[in-house]
């Protein structure tokens, strides 16, 4: 029969590794009450802790995909105001105070005002479609740090990004009104195997401003950009004499004639342009909605996986709580016994 000795020493180093284990047991039990987690290291729960992982991922990518499409519903319904109010100049020239009302005024002495009028209201035009969102232009395609509209030297020209919109490369102004800047907002965004984004999983953000005023010429060799129009329709009036109206050439009134028609056509084409760019707006604003109820969803799954009933937590706290009492209490006879042996 062996015989095994108790000793003091052996009682601390025993008595020390349980109080240590019971303190940590309490830093625990403490440490989920205040974070109100079910588990505070991936070893504690492993399966608990690759859930939590995978949902706060999919958390981080909604939130960066409501900021995207935020950002691209701003930026569309400011175009959509710069258009509006652009449009709108055009149809009020047109149907008011616009060409044809020029051509039928009975001595024709306010024609070279009007041109003066349509000359403004074509600067304008060109200011309002330079407008700036958020650091960015918001018209100028794939390329929104620089202005995309400008008058050329001879004053005349309108340019978008250095190109003639009239006599430009047509290959070009193809090129640059198609360009794509593509953003994530929840559409499933998937890349093809050399790296291309796939379409239709994510949304096309970039505007082109030709793609609203047209670019290039008609069969009769005409402008097809609206500002254009009104600024060769501008020119016309203002070479009238202003003391009976008539046209300089007198061969201008034709052409007034049918630059007013076409002026039309890219208005109407412009209203086409103007509802499609609410479809989206509105598609976004949707979308926006979709996103923030998967946010929703995605906060109750975290909070579900992670977070610990407090009641709970309360309980195992104050168990915790006893037990290391209870290891402090054990301690104290351990110390009392020690000390009397000691004196002996």
């Amino acid at each position: 029969m062996n015989l095994y000795r108790i000793t003091t020493g052996g009682l601390m180093y025993g008595y020390k590794n349980h109080l240590q284990g019971s303190y940590k047991k309490l830093a625990d039990a403490m440490e989920k009450v205040e974070t109100g987690r079910t588990f505070n290291s991936y070893a504690e729960d492993p399966a608990a802790a690759s859930k939590a992982f995978q949902l706060r991922r999919d958390h981080w990518r909604n939130g960066a995909q409501i900021r995207n499409n935020d950002n691209v519903y701003s930026t569309f319904s400011q175009a959509y105001d710069t258009i509006d109010q652009v449009k709108n100049k055009l149809g009020y020239y047109i149907a008011n105070d616009g060409t044809l009302r020029g051509l039928n005024t009975p001595d024709g002495t306010g024609r070279p005002a009007l041109g003066q009028a349509i000359a403004e209201a074509a600067n304008a035009a060109v200011q309002a479609m330079n407008a700036n969102y958020s650091g960015n232009f918001i018209f100028a395609g794939a390329d929104g740090l620089n202005v995309p509209f400008e008058w050329g030297a001879d004053g005349k020209s309108l340019l978008f990004r250095g190109e003639d919109v009239t006599t430009g490369d047509a290959k070009v102004l193809n090129g640059m009104n198609n360009e794509k800047t593509y953003v994530d907002i929840g559409l499933g965004m998937q890349e093809t195997i050399d790296g291309q984004p796939i379409e239709t999983t994510v949304y096309n953000s970039a505007l082109s401003g030709i793609d609203f005023l047209g670019y290039g010429t008609d069969k009769d060799g005409d402008p097809q950009n609206a500002i254009v129009l009104m600024k060769q329709i501008s020119e016309i009036l203002l070479n009238c004499s202003t003391e009976d109206g008539k046209f300089q050439p007198a061969s201008d009134e034709a052409v007034l004639n049918r630059l007013s028609k076409k002026l039309q056509t890219s208005l109407d084409q412009m209203n086409v342009k103007f509802v499609e760019l609410g479809t989206k707006a509105q598609f976004l604003e949707t979308n926006g909605t979709k996103l923030n109820s998967e946010k929703d969803t995605l906060n109750t799954q975290i909070l579900d996986t992670e977070q610990m009933d407090e009641a709970e937590a309360i309980t195992g706290m104050i168990y915790a709580q006893y037990c290391y009492n209870a290891a402090l209490k054990i301690g104290m006879n351990i110390l009392s016994e020690s000390l009397i042996d000691y004196m002996r």
